[in-house]
């Protein structure tokens, strides 16, 4: 495993600029650190790039050097600090590509889809993606205002569905046009809403809407909608978490689909 010593190796100088969202996009690339993400990272072995262990802890992480020893590399603790974002790195760190789908292939798929609009937080973003793993989401659309679901926050939650679910950022007009042409019924979650999100009948092929906390959906997105849900919730209380939102109603349109398909 070679050793790196100098913040100007070309490695160790890409990894740092990774903190920063717009060389994460122009290199179509983004950091994993700690041992759980990088653990699930080794899931796509095609996407890494590198693998950085602090020298000190090698034969901890004996394991990931074994399996990758040609892009593996040695560093000092203090190469470790200025490559990770968290203030006490776990040791390991790795620079993976980032994932390419097809949108024509996920929206040929009957499925559930979820529309993030403008739902900002990294920590909600990390627990709407687990949720959507979880319950067999076919995919995640994001409109333009939302957070960076390869920011270092996101990544360290939720590394594992990053990986396994299709995730399109900036979504446009033209897609969701698609969308509407292969018959996607498009539900929005909105706190004005006649219907409770348990009375709806989810069709097989559907886009949830999830708007930000504070605005909820466009106005733009919701004039595409064919239907309007809410949860009910003790009148003293403004609003829910947008990620426990998204959870309950994903939660029941996955319920109705297993009751319809016996597909989890």
């Amino acid at each position: 495993m070679k050793l790196i010593t100098s913040q100007d190796n070309k490695h160790v100088k890409l990894a740092a600029s990774l903190k920063q969202k717009k060389h994460r996009d122009d290199e179509k690339m983004f950091l994993v650190e700690g041992k759980r993400a990088v653990a699930e990272a080794l899931q796509k072995p095609e996407l890494l790039e590198a693998i950085f262990v602090d020298e000190n802890r090698v034969e901890e992480f004996k394991e990931f050097v074994d399996l990758l020893s040609p892009e593996a590399y040695r560093v000092s603790t203090q190469l470790m600090r200025h490559v990770c974002c968290t203030e006490t790195p776990q040791g390991i760190a790795a620079i993976m590509k980032t994932p390419v789908w097809s949108w024509l292939d996920m929206v040929d798929k009957p499925g559930l889809l979820i529309l993030l609009d403008r739902v900002s937080d990294p920590g909600n973003m990390g627990s709407i993606f687990r949720t959507c793993w979880a319950l067999g989401v076919e995919g995640v659309l994001m409109t333009k205002g939302c957070a960076d679901p390869f920011s270092p926050k996101v990544v360290r939650s939720t590394m594992g569905a990053l990986l396994n679910i299709p995730v399109f950022s900036d979504v446009s007009d033209t897609q969701l046009d698609i969308l509407n042409e292969k018959g996607y019924a498009f539900i929005c979650a909105d706190l004005n809403a006649d219907n409770n999100y348990y009375s709806l009948k989810y069709p097989g092929q559907s886009v949830i809407i999830i708007g930000s906390e504070a605005t909820g959906a466009s106005d733009e997105l919701k004039k595409r909608c064919d239907q309007f849900i809410k949860i009910p919730m003790n009148s003293q209380v403004d609003s829910l978490n947008v990620a426990a939102a998204c959870a309950i109603i994903v939660a029941e349109a996955a319920r109705q689909r297993y009751e319809r398909t016996g597909l989890a």
